[in-house]
């Protein structure tokens, strides 16, 4: 464990910088440049001509196209990320008539990018232009629909036409005038990590099994060692996958530890730890008999993933890599995005039919009173229908209304069938065949929702916590006890993947389950931090009706977060809102062992508060049929009450004046 800790903290190879795009600072500068007539190349750096110009007879019905084409020089030597947007397309051309009046003409651009192909038009200007500013794109989105990995040698070419329109001189002006700029989060160059490389499985490289050996695993490679197997109780392979993006990951099968005999080796027990900046996955074999052994890595076509990997002999102890080191259940960290006064909560209640039934019958007493002949006029109408009418509103329709609108909608989920579709969405996209791209994108997605979907929801929300500036934050009950380990596992079940025969899980089981445990916490907690509202619920049922629209993704380029947003939040509170809420860290470790354990370390960021939460978007409470329809029955119940006394006092003096008048005719005729 000492030896693997040294290897932990020594830093993973780092490239060097190389021609074509990479992950430098300038690496994602190319400029257009021409060396001379017809060898004109986009160069990492301004080379050629300072301008090139010439001279043209154009006119409105005989137009001129002007076409050039730069492909880039050297070519590309890395395998490289790219990001989904075009930081910056400057081209500095110039079109002169001969009175001296400058006109931009129309120019179409194409850059191809491997096998992406974007295209932009401009528009020829109208009016003559004094001082003529470059054609210019900013943080323009990107099609990358045919993969966001660029691989080594592909085609990087920028071709521009130009069409003139007009007589004139035209000046193209480069070395530095005319740039395009890329953002390119990662690169690698295979050739250099790669430098460890054992020959081949027939020729295994010589070594120590407790060294730190360093490589990468290119394509379908076969990286194979052989080494002495000393006298131990457990043997452990400490094997750290450096970070890349999720396209190129190569699938980290079980490495094969074979005997001299040739022979496999049992399967070992298996820890795998994704803390989001590595990938550590540890073997466990018991007992093995010494001799020499051959251990042997595999690779994937069109994958690549640097690797250091180192061993050791020991014997039965307690550890990280022991299966009672983990919990024996892993909740969701509930409250990791709450703002609110927890101290003083509000408890919110259904609608119910108690106050329903009270104005049903309180309506029908307000009526027969309304209605009995002795009624006078003045309070009939002037209190008794003011009041009836109050309460019908307020005390029935209101009510009604309300209950109608805390019914789940046919096409509404509730959080539990949303956790359900997530998991199995994602356990569709870590199947062996998926494309990359198609698996990037469902991950990255908030809550499974991608661009153009939309997100109705329905929660039940028993307490709200008000927040320093007036809103109200909601606490969802179903989380307080949500096991994460049991929902993966449960979908891991229900996908009919089931160990192998020696006791390994799938490989697509694997990716799932680290996937699952990091996006369906990432997709909680920004719900959790979403529930927030302006104004004091009246009912425990909300809804939610949003709009998803895609937008900057959050965490890392190998495991994007949050990449899609409600419509009716801004771009920048999205950006804002992620930059706050992203956690410090999240470790996801499984352990392959007797039992299938899934462990979650969870540290919240520090910065979010109530600020970085949006005023607007798509949370509604479910409401009656008017804003205060509560306050318009008890008006109305007053108001008859009120009615109700006033005519049985006046009924009491009417029976009272009758009686004394009886009593004293009676003593008259006496």
């Amino acid at each position: 464990m000492l030896l693997f800790g040294i290897m932990m903290a020594q830093p993973m190879l780092v490239s060097p910088a190389s021609a074509g795009l990479t992950a430098t600072s300038e690496g994602g500068h190319l400029y257009p440049s021409c060396r001379a007539d017809n060898d004109c190349v986009l160069a990492p750096i301004p080379v050629g001509e300072e301008v090139v110009s010439g001279q043209s007879s154009a006119n409105s019905f005989q137009q001129e196209v002007l076409t050039f084409e730069f492909v880039a020089d050297p070519p590309q030597e890395h395998i490289v990320l790219l990001s989904d947007m075009l930081s910056l397309l400057e081209i500095d051309f110039r079109h002169q008539t001969e009175a001296g009046s400058f006109f931009r003409p129309a120019l179409d651009v194409r850059l191809i990018l491997g096998q992406n192909v974007n295209d932009w038009s401009f528009d020829a200007s109208l009016l003559p232009d004094s001082n003529p500013s470059p054609y210019t794109l900013e943080n323009e989105q990107l099609d990358l629909s045919e993969g966001r990995v660029l691989w080594e040698n592909e085609p990087i070419r920028l071709v521009l036409t130009i069409t003139l329109d007009r007589p004139g001189t035209w000046e193209f002006n480069m070395r530095g005038a005319s740039v395009v700029k890329l953002d390119i989060p990662w690169s690698i160059d295979a050739d250099d990590v790669d430098s460890d490389e054992p020959s081949s499985t027939t020729q295994p490289r010589e070594t120590l099994f407790e060294e730190i050996h360093r490589g990468a695993l290119v394509g379908a490679d076969h990286d194979c060692w052989s080494f002495e197997v000393e006298t131990h109780e457990v043997l452990r392979l400490f094997v750290e996958w450096e970070l890349v993006p999720i396209e190129v990951e190569q699938p980290h099968p079980v490495p094969d530890l074979i005997t001299a005999a040739g022979r496999l080796s049992p399967a070992p027990e298996v820890v795998v730890d994704d803390d989001g900046e590595s990938l550590t996955i540890t073997y466990r074999w018991r007992a093995l008999p010494t001799g020499d052994y051959t251990l042997c890595m595999h690779g994937s076509p069109e994958k690549i993933q640097p690797y250091v990997w180192s061993g050791a002999f020991g014997y039965e102890s307690m550890g990280p890599t022991d299966p009672s080191g983990f919990g024996s259940a892993s909740y969701y960290p509930q409250g990791a995005a709450t703002v609110g006064d927890a101290s003083n909560p509000f408890t919110l209640h259904g609608q119910g039919f108690g106050l329903l039934v009270l104005s049903i019958l309180t309506l029908v007493i307000f009526v027969v009173f309304a209605l009995r002949p002795t009624t006078s006029y003045g309070l009939r109408f002037g209190m008794f229908v003011p009041g009836v009418l109050m309460l019908m509103v307020g005390g029935i329709l209101h009510p009604l209304w309300a209950i109608a609108d805390e019914v789940q909608h046919d096409d509404e989920m509730l959080l539990e069938d949303l956790i359900d579709m997530r998991l199995q969405q994602l356990w569709d996209v870590s199947a062996e065949g998926v494309p990359e791209q198609t698996l990037a994108t469902h991950t990255g997605a908030t809550w499974g929702m991608l661009d153009g979907e939309q997100l109705k929801l329905k929660l039940t929300i028993e307490q709200a916590l008000p927040l320093d500036d007036g809103r109200w934050q909601l606490v969802v009950p179903e989380l307080e006890s949500l096991r994460l380990d049991e929902a993966i596992f449960g979908q891991v079940a229900k996908g009919q993947t089931q160990q192998t025969q020696q006791g390994m899980l799938e490989s697509q089981t694997v990716r799932f389950v680290l996937l699952a445990g990091r996006s369906l916490l990432l997709d909680l907690l920004m719900l959790e931090a979403l529930l927030v509202v302006d104004e004091v619920p009246e009912s425990s049922v909300f809804h939610i009706d949003a709009t998803m629209v895609q937008t900057q993704a959050a965490g890392s380029f190998a495991a994007p977060a949050w990449s899609t947003r409600p419509s009716s939040i801004s771009a920048p509170d999205w950006v804002r809102l992620q930059g706050s809420l992203f956690p410090e860290r999240i470790s996801i470790s499984l352990c392959d062992c007797d039992l299938d354990l899934l462990d979650v370390t969870f540290l919240p960021s520090d910065g979010f508060d109530g600020d970085d939460v949006p005023e607007q978007w798509d949370i509604r409470n479910a409401d009656g049929l008017l804003p205060y329809g509560s306050l318009l029955m008890w008006c109305g119940f007053l108001l008859g009450i009120v009615a109700t006394s006033m005519e049985v006092r006046r009924s009491q003096k009417a029976h009272a004046l009758a009686s004394s008048y009886r009593v004293s005719k009676g003593s008259d005729w006496g």
